[in-house]
């Protein structure tokens, strides 16, 4: 499942090469000048400019990876117009979401980062919060971790540009990405799957990234800009069909069952049904006005979580519009969709198998499941609407929450949190 980390990079007009500056951080500001001048933005694909140190950021809301071109199993045209049942997804037969109690209380806990290095994130885990992945920031560098048993272990993923792993199953098998070397200077994103303590290169694709691993081991992401399913670790993509005229499609999410969760052209919410079935899921009404756009980012027990726009999204080039966006989930197997109105500041962070969600309420990190709205505790005190503290992931009991807290000096750390 996609991190905050990765939340602009599909909005990235530059030359395909990584990160030159901490996308985080970046984030966090551009949140802040939303959430203290009141400023919003048209478009679910619309972005805010910051210059951090000297460099211009796009900032965006949700983005799963960037542009990219690639060879993949079958051709864009005949991804058009594949017919209905010509794949099917693995998924885990049978499983249900486990009953659980809302709990009450959490309290707050820094995760060990391998090297002795402080700055760290957690962007994914495992529904039993047992198992945590993300990065580490060395100095000068980036390094993928994995965390389990309260311990950390770096993940030597190949390249030494940018890296990342974003999603794990309760085996231990993690997902993520790492740019190579490419001709000239510029970097190529090449998603990766980390199964049994081994390392391997996703096949069918030239450059993508893996956003998602189910317990089955499927695993949903891209193939330049095309949404792809790898069965397992070791197996080709299944190029995911879309309607045509598409440029870009992305899965983002794959849930329990086998069902693939993304988005089309960035403004398309749609879903991908382990039968071999398809379709765009409905659009909200914000306000008494039909929603002119939507985007899906997670799924979980056949919820899924997005965000949706009432307004006309910005021409490129055209800076932050009026609108803004409204958190929004589906019941996918129904097709009902309905405004999450739980008070978040804009989207849900992270949902789980009950439909407990955290997010920004206020600007505050905020765990909400059922009548209870818990605001997590912070490794240091912090205005709200900094966006010290965002949770990325979420066990499917609710005890565990895992993401990250900025420390006394602005750190980023790598945390978790135990709830009862």
């Amino acid at each position: 499942m996609p991190s905050e980390t990765d939340l602009l990079r599909s909005l990235d007009p530059e030359p395909p090469t990584p990160s030159t500056v901490d996308i985080t951080r970046a984030i966090a500001a551009g949140r802040k000048r939303r959430m203290l001048r009141g400023v919003g933005y048209a478009g679910v694909a619309a972005v805010t400019t910051l210059v951090v140190a000297g460099v211009a950021v796009a900032v965006g809301q949700h983005g799963n990876g960037p542009k990219r071109s690639v060879v993949v199993a079958a051709s864009p045209s005949k991804a058009a117009t594949l017919p209905k049942g010509d794949y099917t997804i693995p998924g885990t037969t049978g499983w249900t979401a486990p009953a659980a109690t809302p709990p009450s209380s959490c309290t707050i806990e820094k995760l060990p980062v391998p090297d002795g290095v402080k700055m760290a994130i957690v962007g994914g885990g495992d529904r039993t919060g047992s198992w945590f992945v993300g990065r580490s920031y060395p100095k000068g560098g980036y390094q993928a971790v994995i965390w389990h048993a309260g311990r950390a272990q770096k993940v030597m993923l190949p390249g030494d540009l940018e890296e990342d792993l974003v999603d794990v199953n309760a085996k231990g098998d993690a997902v993520g990405w790492s740019y190579v070397q490419g001709k000239g200077d510029a970097g190529v994103q090449v998603p990766y799957a980390y199964v049994g303590g081994k390392i391997l290169k996703l096949k069918g694709v030239a450059t993508g990234a893996a956003n998602a691993i189910n317990e089955a081991g499927a695993i949903a992401g891209e193939g330049g800009d095309q949404a792809v399913v790898w069965p397992s670790a070791t197996a080709a993509p299944i190029l995911l069909p879309v309607p045509k005229g598409t440029q870009r499609s992305a899965a983002s999410d794959i849930d329990e069952d086998g069902t693939v969760v993304g988005s089309l052209d960035l403004k398309v919410p749609y879903v991908w049904f382990a039968d071999g079935t398809y379709r765009a899921l409905p659009l909200p009404t914000i306000n008494g006005k039909k929603a002119v756009s939507a985007r899906v980012f997670t799924i979980s027990n056949g919820w899924a979580t997005g965000v949706a726009d009432a307004t006309a999204q910005a021409k490129p080039g055209a800076g932050v519009g009026s609108g803004k966006v409204s958190a929004v989930r589906w019941n996918v197997r129904t097709g009902e969709v309905q405004l999450d109105d739980r008070g978040w500041d804009d989207m849900v962070d992270a949902a789980n198998a009950q439909g407990w969600a955290v997010g920004m309420v206020k600007g505050r990190a905020t765990f909400i499941a059922g009548a209870n709205k818990i605001v997590l505790p912070e490794v240091a005190k912090h205005q709200a609407g900094t966006l010290s503290t965002i949770a990325n992931t979420m066990s499917d009991d609710g005890k565990v929450i895992a993401g990250q807290s900025d420390d006394a000096s602005d750190t980023i750390r790598a945390v978790v949190w135990h709830c009862e």
